[in-house]
C-alpha cells in the first residue's frame, strides 16, 4: 500500500509539474520585426530596457515626429511603463496608419513574452 501511494504522488507530481509547463505563454518571434519600441522616459529605459529596443518617450513632443517615421508596411512591438501606457502609444502608432503593431503591456509584461534579455 505505502509503495503504490508513493507511485500514485509521483505520478501526480509529474502530472501537474507537466500541466504548469503548458500554461506557460510561448515566446514572440522577433525575427521578422523591425522594431521593439519602449515607449517608457528617457530614465526608465537607461535603467533597463529589453535588449534591442529603441525609446521613444511616449510622453515627449516629440512621440508623433518620431512614430511618423515608422514604416507602415513593416511589423512594431511596443511596450510601455503600464500596460494602460502601451495600449495608448499603441493605439497612437496605429492612428499613423501603421496596422501591424503589437501591444505587449508593460515592461515585465514584455519580459515574459520575448525571447531577448534585459540590458540594465
Amino acid at each position: 500500500m505505502t509503495k503504490l501511494r508513493i507511485l500514485f504522488t509521483a505520478v501526480l507530481a509529474v502530472s501537474l509539474v507537466a500541466g504548469l509547463s503548458a500554461c506557460a505563454p510561448a515566446k514572440l518571434d522577433v525575427s521578422d520585426v523591425a522594431a521593439i519600441i519602449d515607449i517608457r522616459s528617457p530614465e526608465d529605459f537607461a535603467a533597463s530596457h529589453i535588449t534591442g529596443a529603441t525609446n521613444i518617450d511616449y510622453n515627449s513632443g516629440g512621440f508623433f515626429a518620431y512614430a511618423s517615421v515608422l514604416k507602415k508596411t513593416e511589423k512594431y512591438y511596443v511596450y510601455g511603463k503600464t500596460s494602460e501606457q502601451a495600449t495608448e502609444g499603441t493605439q497612437s502608432i496605429r492612428a499613423l496608419g501603421i496596422s501591424n503593431v503589437t501591444n505587449l503591456g508593460s515592461f515585465e509584461d514584455a519580459q515574459g513574452v520575448l525571447p531577448l534579455g534585459v540590458t540594465k
